[in-house]
């Protein structure tokens, strides 16, 4: 069976947030998502779902999402650099991973588990050429300092991977 993609536009008191979503149809979709919500407690959550798979950009299709609308679980999916991930495991919130990159600054990813935070950071952060980096990574979502915290359970909980920046000018936590 081929599921299709829908992208799901979650209303938060932060802003609007992103995710994507594989299922049979628009229904299936919405039962995913108010699963997701229902894990987190999270009774008044709006969202807008829109199939999106027949209307992406070329860059965003391709072999490689073909593959996880035909092979992947129904479930939560994230668009990244790295291309197309399945949240494989029944993951409803993400974590938030640290480490450094090659010239020694910290990075984060907001990611289901610990390897698709490396494939993140590898991907986003590895030097072209030069010595291989070696990443050594952290889950620091429970461990942040209060000021470092604003808005970062709303973003883990919009499900959508990718690399995580902190920002105060512009609210706090945003992932791209």
């Amino acid at each position: 069976m081929r599921f299709k993609l829908y992208e799901c536009q979650i209303l938060q008191s932060s802003g609007t947030s992103i995710c994507h979503i594989i299922a049979a149809d628009l229904e299936h979709a919405s039962i995913l998502i108010e699963q997701h919500f229902e894990a987190l407690g999270l009774m008044e959550a709006r969202y807008k779902l829109q199939r999106v798979d027949d209307t992406l950009p070329e860059e965003w299709g391709g072999a490689e999402l073909d593959d996880i609308l035909e092979n992947a679980p129904a479930g939560l999916v994230s668009y990244t650099e790295a291309g197309w991930f399945a949240h494989t495991a029944p993951v409803h919130k993400l974590r938030l991973f640290a480490s450094y990159d090659f010239r020694g600054e910290p990075i984060f990813a907001a990611a289901p588990n610990i390897e698709v935070a490396l494939t993140l950071m590898a991907n986003r952060y590895s030097p072209i050429k030069g010595p291989v980096h070696a990443y050594d990574i952290r889950n620091v979502t429970d461990t942040l300092p209060e000021d470092k915290r604003k808005n970062l359970d709303e973003v883990l909980e919009a499900a959508q991977a990718g690399i995580a920046e902190f920002d105060e000018e512009k609210g706090g936590w945003w992932v791209w």
